[in-house]
């Protein structure tokens, strides 16, 4: 059966994880036959980012979810299409789809569903009574971890959840794959270690953890290079982490690259991948990546990164928060090569076997078959 399959974004670039699983969907659903539409939120008086102003292989539109206008707009768009599924990607969109769907439109047999990538509690007492209705056929987990905090914090009932793990791009991360570029660009000989972590530059990150495991790591590995790789998120956290930078002196040492396009480049010279997290994700999608990529995973134990990284299994994962114990696990992972490789291999296999994007789309087209066949029962 071919589906109308509406995605609905707040996201304001495709550079962070949710909008690039998101948009990876829909060209797969559009591939497959179907017959899909992306709307993104705009607020009013900015420019689209570069990643938004771009050719697609379906239908784009961008309207402020704020305004009262673009919902009677958006009702009246799903009473001529009839899509057979919205799904939402974060809070915003989901109101702008429950709202304009319930309140405005006759799309009756639309079915709503929403994905949930992280394990805080729901911001607000709308948003939650949204998730506790009937007019929310479902929510997408990213993870177990997901799944368990929407039921224990926010009473949302098992039943209405399904987890179905992210996905990587094969064609890009793959074990493979070689590159010298990245380190030629920053002249590191074959000999130095590069420990890569890519995040945006966030609170979230733990990104003084891992500047403070940096400098006791260089105790041992003096010639060790250390990369941050992502967007400037939080200004104000940044200049606290060039000021740690100085104090602790790790110039020339550190380096914070911002947004880069080149991350299958940048993890194919890495020998070690580090997430630093100290709260709040479902899973990191670079640790995702790197697996794929058979490198070596260095993480914290927060929220459901204990699924793809088991400690002495499949990498390293340790107490967040904790520097020492990070610092431990990355001279580890440096010094015995073999054993991280060991590690890394069965990492490789498990993140194929959960993460593929064959297995994500197939279980997010079942989970579609399944919820339009209960709303034409009730019909």
């Amino acid at each position: 059966m071919t589906f109308r399959i509406f995605h609905l974004f707040t996201h304001s670039s495709i550079t962070r994880g949710g909008a690039v699983q998101g948009i990876e969907l829909a060209k797969l659903q559009q591939e497959r036959g179907h017959q899909v539409v992306c709307l993104f939120h705009k607020s009013p008086f900015r420019r689209l980012h570069f990643t938004l102003n771009q050719p697609f292989p379906f239908p784009v539109y961008h309207r402020d979810m704020k305004n009262p206008l673009s919902y009677i707009w958006f009702a009246r768009f799903i009473t001529r299409v009839q899509p057979h599924i919205i799904h939402c990607h974060r809070n915003l969109a989901l109101l702008f789809g429950f709202f304009s769907l319930r309140w405005l439109s006759s799309g009756r047999k639309t079915v709503l569903v929403i994905n949930r990538g992280t394990t805080y509690p729901l911001p607000n007492l709308v948003v939650k009574q949204v998730f506790k209705s009937d007019g929310l056929d479902h929510v997408i987990a990213v993870s177990r971890a997901v799944k368990e905090a929407l039921i224990r914090q926010d009473g949302i009932d098992a039943d209405k959840i399904s987890v179905i793990y992210g996905s990587f791009d094969p064609s890009r991360f793959y074990p493979e794959r070689k590159c010298q570029i990245f380190r030629n660009e920053f002249k590191i000989p074959e000999s130095v270690p590069v420990i890569s972590t890519v995040c945006a530059i966030d609170r979230r990150k733990g990104l003084e953890y891992f500047l403070m495991a940096a400098e006791m790591v260089l105790k041992e590995i003096p010639h060790s290079r250390f990369f941050i790789v992502g967007n400037i998120d939080d200004p104000e956290y940044y200049k606290k982490l060039r000021t740690l930078v100085e104090e602790k002196g790790l110039e020339g040492h550190v380096v914070f690259t911002r947004h880069r396009s080149d991350i299958p480049d940048i993890l194919a010279c890495s020998d070690l991948s580090v997430s630093a997290s100290v709260e709040g994700e479902g899973i990191t999608g670079a640790l995702r990546e790197s697996l794929a990529m058979k490198k070596p995973v260095v993480a914290t134990n927060v929220s459901g990164n204990s699924e793809l990284i088991q400690d002495g299994v499949t990498g390293w994962l340790v107490r967040p928060k904790d520097a020492v114990a990070l610092a431990k696990a990355i001279l580890e992972a440096i010094r015995n090569r073999q054993e991280a490789h060991r590690r890394a291999e069965k990492g490789y296999r498990l993140v194929r076997k959960l993460c593929s994007p064959e297995r994500r789309y197939t279980d997010v087209m079942k989970l579609y078959e399944k919820l339009i066949s209960l709303r034409e029962q009730e019909l």
